[in-house]
């Protein structure tokens, strides 16, 4: 568990774009593609994440479930920018050569280091 508190908006990678909740949201589940959730409007508290699903309760909870999350404060830019280099070079390499390669992998390293210097960037 990241985060768990009373908050006055959430903003959230969706996977058809960036999106922001408000308290008294319809209830609702979607899907997250990596990059920067915030929390917070006032008290602003970022998060590189990976994907994975947002849930909008009933009652008006939020549930978020990703693979990964690390707060901004935390992001090795230095490791995630020679990590970003490395993932795109690999992709580069997969998209010439067409080997077995998993696409879908590389495109989440790409993503996923992105989304932490994005993060940190704020």
């Amino acid at each position: 568990m990241v985060a768990h508190a009373e908050t006055d908006a959430i903003t959230a990678p969706g996977e058809l774009g960036e999106f922001e909740l408000l308290p008294g949201h319809v209830p609702m589940l979607t899907s997250l593609r990596p990059g920067v959730l915030t929390i917070g409007e006032k008290q602003r508290a970022r998060y590189a994440v990976s994907s994975g699903y947002l849930r909008v309760a009933p009652e008006g909870t939020v549930e978020i479930l990703v693979e990964q999350a690390t707060p901004a404060a935390q992001v090795d830019t230095d490791k995630a920018r020679k990590e970003l280099r490395e993932a795109e070079s690999d992709l580069a390499k997969w998209a010439i050569a067409r080997p077995d390669g998993d696409w879908q992998n590389l495109m989440h390293r790409v993503q996923w280091a992105q989304a932490c210097l994005d993060a940190a960037a704020s």
